[in-house]
């Protein structure tokens, strides 16, 4: 038997060229299938600013609009356009804008709780107390957003614009094909929430859709992204997006975006805490379904602001259990496999969990 080496591996040693390693396989699958172009990312972002200055503008139009915080805090984007873990298409973005809450405290059943509602000052009454938007001595989260929607509908004349529960949907025409529906907004309205103590993070209440307010705090979980992003070689928001991806074609999508996320934060943060890093792709997609697989056995999460909606896991049938066990299996063993030298081996144990396309 001949062996001697080959003319490509000559050449390939004499160039530096290396074989594909499986982060650039997964690196590629990013690319063709998931990543979000960096062009539309940039129209996209432009767009919203001129939604948010609209709005932080309306009350100098109309002085019965509430004020949107522009000192104490301000208007924001949230959700996973925010931390970047976002996958194609791009049809939805949060932005987040924060009342004047002058002259507002928070009540829950009847009981002051010792939140400040934060307030710029420059206010001498505060138009979400009138009729417009409050029933009563309480202000009504299903009447902000139907005037927000109201407000934004004659703005935006060409664009869908509709009341949707907790915020307000304004789906535009740019982007829009037969695949995809166009660049589209989801606008919360919500008062920002400082506890008296130091105990509790910071909140925000937010339209809950049955004219409540519920807890939540969109900034706490860009914050985290950062962190874990920086911590673990830069691979966290890519992990992320490839299990959203592999939710989507493999239990079609019966895990929420959020779900998915807050339990790899989760599972990222605990290896932080116990001082490792996770360098590959391939790692922590061994890490992200240990932590999917994880949570789903102890059920609803928890999330981290004191009082905050328990984030629902998904009801799955027993096939849709077992693909999720064996992703869980599979990623571990396809990570040791790696590690061994065992390439080929890792290789179809990942095609397993992603099917074709990786």
């Amino acid at each position: 038997m001949n062996s001697s080496p080959s003319l490509a591996s000559l050449l390939a040693n004499l160039y530096g060229i290396q074989k594909p390693t499986i982060d650039s396989d997964f690196e590629d699958l990013l690319t063709r299938k998931i990543n979000i172009a960096p062009g539309i990312r940039s129209k996209a972002s432009d767009s919203q600013n001129h939604l948010r200055d609209f709005l932080s503008e309306e009350r100098n139009r109309d002085t019965s609009f509430p004020g949107v915080l522009s000192r104490v805090d301000r208007d924001f984007l949230g959700g996973s356009f925010a931390r970047h873990t976002k996958k194609w298409p791009l049809d939805d973005i949060d932005v987040y804008v924060p009342l004047d809450g002058h002259g507002l405290f928070y009540y829950q059943n009847g009981v002051q709780l010792p939140y400040v509602v934060q307030s710029d000052g420059g206010l001498l009454w505060n138009p979400v107390l009138g009729n417009r938007w409050a029933n009563g001595q309480y202000v009504s989260s299903m009447k902000v957003v139907w005037e927000f929607a109201c407000v934004l509908g004659r703005h935006y004349q060409e664009s869908d614009v509709r009341a949707n529960g907790n915020c307000v949907s304004v789906r535009m025409k740019h982007g829009k094909s037969d695949n995809n529906d166009g660049l589209g907004y989801d606008v919360v309205p919500c008062f920002s929430l400082k506890p008296t103590t130091t105990s509790e993070f910071e909140f925000y209440l937010i339209p809950d859709g049955s004219d409540g307010w519920i807890r939540t705090n969109p900034r706490l979980d860009t914050d985290l992204c950062e962190i874990l992003q920086a911590y673990h070689n830069k691979v966290y928001r890519k992990v992320v997006k490839l299990i959203k991806f592999w939710n989507e074609s493999r239990l079609n999508g019966k895990f929420s975006s959020y779900y998915i996320e807050y339990a790899i934060c989760r599972e990222f943060w605990r290896r932080k805490m116990k001082e490792e890093r996770v360098s590959t792709i391939t790692e922590g997609l061994a890490a992200g379904f240990e932590g999917i697989g994880r949570a789903f056995q102890a059920g609803d999460q928890t999330g981290w602001i004191e009082g905050a909606p328990a984030i629902q896991k998904p009801a799955l049938t027993l096939y849709q259990i077992s693909v999720l066990s064996l992703a869980g299996t599979n990623s571990g063993l396809a990570w040791i496999n790696e590690r061994l030298g065992k390439a080929a081996d890792a290789r179809k144990q990942w095609a397993s969990i992603f099917g074709d396309v990786f």
